[in-house]
């Protein structure tokens, strides 16, 4: 009888000191932990990827997040950021950790997390695996399997759900550009964000009205690559490639 309460005793130990105490979520809040996300994507386009992280644990807990590259193209470049800092090829483990409270979710507002990815050429598919980890018990992990689909349709995005947004014009930029937004009936409010190629966030634009052109000027950028990401109540909607020419 001692011998099987022990063991009882020993099997609730390792269920709930290993039990996964948080979820992924994609940026529309479905449920991603464990499974494959499948994004379309031509050749020769660039990919953002938010993935929400909600900790279901009674307690604060702490993560870091670890990238295994299963099958890319030589020409590929893939990257991720966590905590505000991007990492590039040469690094697959996040300095940096993210701590979050019971029951709250780090998002891409927060710091949190977002993949990058730039497909080369070649078309063909593409698989890169993040694996999101608590530092206070590493056996205690959540991961989700990235999957680049090439196809001529185009990215995934919720336009049709929350808004739309154009592509810069003129692109190259020169000395302005102008980019138009809408959103839909239920949608509250929209923002434009832009960040260099680290992920380093360079500019913010609080959209105002459900419609409308914003313009955007040489004078905020120094000449190189950019993306904007079009968010509307805090969910991406649709990323471009902004390129500014020479001064």
């Amino acid at each position: 009888m001692k011998k099987t309460i022990t063991t009882i005793c020993l099997f609730c130990i390792s269920f709930f000191g290993f039990s996964q105490t948080y979820v992924l979520m994609d940026s529309l809040f479905n449920v991603v932990t464990g499974t494959i996300m499948d994004i379309n994507m031509p050749a020769n386009t660039t990919n953002i990827t938010e993935i929400l992280v909600k900790n279901t644990a009674a307690t604060t807990d702490t993560f870091k997040v670890h990238r295994t590259v299963m099958n890319i193209d030589a020409l590929d470049q893939t990257q991720f950021c966590w905590g505000g800092l991007c990492y590039g090829s040469t690094t697959n483990t996040s300095n940096l950790s993210l701590a979050c409270p019971y029951n709250d979710t780090i998002d891409f507002l927060g710091n949190g997390f977002h993949a990058v990815f730039v497909a080369g050429p070649e078309c063909v598919t593409r698989l890169v695996h993040y694996n999101f980890f608590n530092i206070h018990n590493p056996a205690d992990t959540a991961g989700v399997t990235l999957r680049y689909l090439c196809t001529t349709a185009g990215i995934n995005e919720h336009s049709d759900q929350l808004g739309s947004v154009s592509a810069a014009f003129p692109n190259p930029i020169t000395s302005s550009s102008s980019i138009k937004y809408k959103l839909e009936e239920n949608a509250k409010q929209g923002k434009l964000i832009f960040y260099d190629v680290l992920g380093k966030v360079i500019k913010q634009i609080v959209l105002s009205g459900k419609e409308g052109t914003e313009k955007i000027s040489t004078n905020d950028f120094d000449a190189g690559i950019y993306f904007y990401t079009f968010l509307v109540d805090d969910k991406i909607i649709s990323t471009k490639k902004l390129v500014i020419s020479s001064k």
